[in-house]
C-alpha cells in the first residue's frame, strides 16, 4: 500500500512539475531554485497525508488552497498554448519551470522553519533519486566529481528522453496519456538509476536524512 501511494505522489508531482520533463533553467537564481526543488511543493504539500504530517494551521491550509488553484490554472494554460503551437517543447518547458520554481518559493515562505525542514524530508521520500540534481542533497551526500558526472549525465538523460517522448505527441504520435505514462516511466528509471551511484555509506546517510516514514492517507 505504502509503495503504491508513493507510486501516486511521484505521479502527481511529476505531472505538476511541468508535465513534460524537469528541464532546468539558464537564469541562475531560477535555475538553481529549481534543482533544489524539482517537484511542485504546492501539490505534494497539498496531499492530505503530507499536509497532516506538516500540521499545518487553518490558516496555511487556506493559504495552500488558493496557491495550489493558481499554479494549477496557470500551468493548465501554458500546457494548452503548447498544444496549439508548433514551438518546439522547450520553450514552454521553460516556462513551465518558471512557473514552479516562482510557486515552490511561495510556498516555502508560506512554512516555518520546522515545516520547512520536514518536507524536505518528505521531499526524499516521495522522489527518490530525482532530487540528488539538487545541489544541497549533493552537499550533504558529500558526492564525489565521478559521481556528480553520472547524475549530471543521467539527468541530461532524462530531459532528452522527455523531449523526444513530448515532441511525438505533439506530431500525434503519441496519445496524451501514452505521453504521460511514457514520462512517468522514463523519470522513474532514471530516479532509480541515480539512487544507484550513492555508495552505501551515502545511502544510509540519505535514508537518516529522510526523517520518520510519511504515513499513507489510511494510517
Amino acid at each position: 500500500m505504502l509503495k503504491q501511494i508513493f507510486c501516486r505522489c511521484r505521479f502527481f508531482i511529476f505531472i505538476a512539475s511541468g508535465l513534460f520533463s524537469t528541464l532546468f533553467l539558464q537564469a541562475t537564481t531560477v535555475h538553481q531554485f529549481q534543482r533544489d526543488h524539482p517537484g511542485s511543493l504546492p501539490l505534494l504539500v497539498s496531499l492530505e497525508n503530507v499536509s497532516r504530517d506538516l500540521h499545518l494551521t487553518s490558516l496555511q491550509r487556506s493559504i495552500l488552497a488558493s496557491l495550489r488553484s493558481d499554479y494549477h490554472a496557470a500551468a493548465m494554460k501554458i500546457i494548452e498554448e503548447e498544444k496549439k503551437a508548433s514551438s518546439h517543447a522547450l520553450l514552454f518547458q521553460h516556462q513551465l519551470d518558471q512557473l514552479s520554481a516562482t510557486y515552490n518559493e511561495r510556498l516555502l515562505n508560506l512554512l516555518n522553519p520546522k515545516q520547512r525542514r520536514r518536507l524536505r524530508e518528505i521531499e526524499r521520500q516521495v522522489l527518490g533519486g530525482t532530487i540528488l540534481v539538487s545541489p544541497q542533497e549533493q552537499q550533504l551526500l558529500g558526492l564525489s566529481q565521478s559521481q556528480l558526472q553520472k547524475i549530471e549525465t543521467l539527468a541530461q538523460d532524462d530531459r532528452h528522453v522527455a523531449v523526444i517522448i513530448t515532441t511525438k505527441s505533439q506530431e500525434g504520435k503519441l496519445t496524451y496519456h501514452d505521453q504521460v505514462m511514457a514520462l512517468r516511466k522514463n523519470r522513474l528509471q532514471h530516479a532509480k538509476a541515480m539512487e544507484k551511484i550513492l555508495t552505501k555509506e551515502q545511502r544510509i546517510i540519505w535514508k537518516r536524512a529522510q526523517g520518520e516514514r510519511l504515513l499513507t492517507s489510511q494510517e
